[in-house]
């Protein structure tokens, strides 16, 4: 169990650099309510099975890369943000997550905010 706030986004952080479907889905549990929604540019996903899909299909697009927190989450009254930063081949991009969580430091909801570059394969997440 989780037992602060800067746990469970260091796990939730730290679940996007496994390597098979079913390590996304034993991390995530880990830091994501049952019936949590993640919501990006580019899709929506509801629950671990969904966002552990979804992370596969980005890891089999870019299978060299590397999550980590860029900023501290700052959160108060059940939400925050933090800043997290992917490296792939050299270069680094940031993105911005707003969450929210609950009692149990479970992410219940969490909006990222980030670019992808021009040729980014799209149609192979959906």
């Amino acid at each position: 169990m989780n037992k602060s706030v800067q746990e469970m986004i260091s796990r939730y952080v730290s679940a996007w650099n496994e390597q098979d479907l079913t390590s996304y889905k034993v991390e995530f549990e880990k830091c994501w309510a049952e019936d949590a929604l993640y919501l990006d540019p580019y899709g929506e996903y509801k629950g671990v099975d969904e966002l552990a899909n979804f992370a596969f299909k980005s890891l089999e697009i870019v299978p060299q890369r590397k999550f980590s927190i860029f900023e501290e989450p700052e959160y108060h009254h059940g939400s925050g943000r933090y800043a997290w930063k992917v490296e792939i081949e050299g270069q680094s991009n940031v993105g911005y997550d707003y969450f929210e969580y609950n009692d149990n430091f479970k992410i219940t909801r969490l909006v990222s905010f980030f670019k992808l570059p021009a040729d980014y394969p799209l149609e192979k997440l959906g």
